[in-house]
């Protein structure tokens, strides 16, 4: 199911988390910055993917590599708008992709370049 409730309501489209798991989805596909925030300095799961995966749901998100350069101060743009303060770097969308597949757990991410997700499955033995 594509989730994008949470642009206008972020907490509404948290409590439909249960909701949609009760009735039956068993996969959400809600764009990056529902899944993540900056926190400390880091890249970690909020509330949005730390309940989806409480009720059982799984979850593919969109869309790692659309919005241009992560270094050239725009914090890149609206999917990486939750961790825009700790986004300066392109290797910044490696630390996303991590947190995205070892804590959040992510079934899947729709990218724009497919080889900086192969090459990240590779040096982790996802595939």
């Amino acid at each position: 199911m594509l989730d994008e409730i949470g642009d206008t309501d972020m907490p509404q489209a948290v409590a439909n988390l249960e909701k949609y798991a009760q009735a039956g989805v068993q996969i959400i596909v809600p764009p990056l910055p529902y899944l993540v925030v900056a926190e400390d300095g880091k890249i970690v799961p909020n509330e949005y993917a730390l309940t989806a995966k409480k009720v059982g749901l799984n979850i593919i998100t969109w869309s790692l590599e659309r919005s241009g350069w992560l270094g050239d101060g725009s914090g890149g743009g609206y999917y990486y708008s939750s961790i825009a303060k700790v986004t300066n770097n392109e290797g910044d969308v490696f630390k996303l992709l991590h947190v995205l597949a070892q804590d959040v757990g992510i079934l899947g991410v729709f990218s724009d370049w497919s080889a900086t997700v192969t090459y990240y499955a590779n040096c982790f033995g996802l595939f």
